[in-house]
């Protein structure tokens, strides 16, 4: 068993938002437990110094007209 470290990163600075440490088995195991925590925003998982994977940030969806800015006095 090892010790791994998730970083979930800010998704337009890329810097460290949170930190999780966890054990796993393995490489795979401790993949399929990170990629259980993605939420869209981009992560990174790591074993000591040795990165494992990068998950990119997921597309923003863009605003619907209900949802967009109005116009002043309208």
């Amino acid at each position: 068993m090892s010790g791994y470290r998730l970083y979930l990163l800010d998704r337009f600075s890329g810097h460290i938002d949170q930190r999780r440490d966890f054990i796993a088995d393995g490489d795979a195991e401790a993949i399929e437990i990170a990629h259980n925590w993605y939420d869209g925003n981009p992560m990174e998982l790591w074993l000591g110094g040795r990165k494992l994977r990068h998950w990119d940030a997921a597309p923003l969806a863009p605003l619907s007209a209900s949802e967009g800015f109005t116009s002043a006095g309208g």
